[in-house]
């Protein structure tokens, strides 16, 4: 079965190459893209940082990881830990799922007020930041990546498409569903996905899908890219 990836790169061809490997055929169609952010840090107090993507480590300077040398990090998930370990940090806890799990890990470790540094993007809910400050923690802010939405020709949808419909579609953000959603009314990726399932990270990406039918539209048990696969797989196994 054919499956698009809508995510931005370079996520998109890893998840291509994920695809391949369980023996579907990935079309990579990147609907956002993520550039660096000319982001700095001050000498503030930093008691944890927390990191909620992969692309917060990505596009982050070395000023910034040397400032956060020998802090405690909270990332979001197993991924996002592996990229801070990368880049030096000290990860001490990667298993909160999402925003909401984050802000609850912090808090059982520290007591309020901490001094919370989160590397973020600049799109993005606010709820990681709202549940820390709910809880009398000080936050920090430091984005260092924008997420931009992309507009494909119709012509470089055409050879990313070909003549075959695409059975599948992986949405990981609210923007890329929203992307999705204009691009389905062109004719030339609209026919393509006529009998498509979409795959989606979280109920609040599906709720953006909102001109495809609900029978279409199926959701991961979490956030996470490994529990979106499985689903697929699961799904096509039925």
């Amino acid at each position: 079965m054919r499956v698009l990836v809508t995510r931005p790169q370079p996520g998109a061809c890893e998840t291509g190459v994920r695809l391949a490997a369980l023996g579907f055929e990935p079309v990579v169609v990147p609907l956002t893209e993520i550039v660096p952010l000319a982001a700095a840090i001050g000498a503030d107090v930093i008691d944890a940082v927390a990191v909620t993507s992969a692309n917060a480590i990505r596009h982050a300077s070395p000023a910034i990881f040397a400032a956060l040398g020998g802090k405690p990090v909270f990332a979001v998930g197993k991924r996002t830990g592996a990229a801070a370990r990368e880049a030096g940090l000290d990860v001490i806890d990667e298993d909160a799922g999402d925003a909401e799990g984050l802000a609850r890990r912090i808090s059982a470790v520290f007591s309020a007020p901490a001094y919370v540094t989160v590397l973020c993007g600049r799109v993005r809910r606010d709820i990681l930041e709202t549940r820390l400050r709910a809880a009398g923690h000080r936050v920090r802010l430091i984005e260092t990546y924008d997420t931009l939405p992309l507009e494909p020709s119709d012509a470089a949808l055409a050879a990313a498409l070909g003549d075959r419909p695409v059975g599948g579609v992986l949405v990981y953000s609210a923007n890329g569903a929203r992307q999705l959603c204009r691009l389905i009314e062109r004719p030339v990726i609209g026919t393509k996905l006529a009998d498509a399932t979409f795959y989606c990270l979280s109920a609040r990406i599906a709720d953006a899908l909102d001109r495809v039918g609900p029978d279409r539209k199926k959701i991961a048990a979490q956030p996470a890219e490994e529990p979106l696969l499985a689903l697929l797989n699961v799904h096509i196994g039925l």
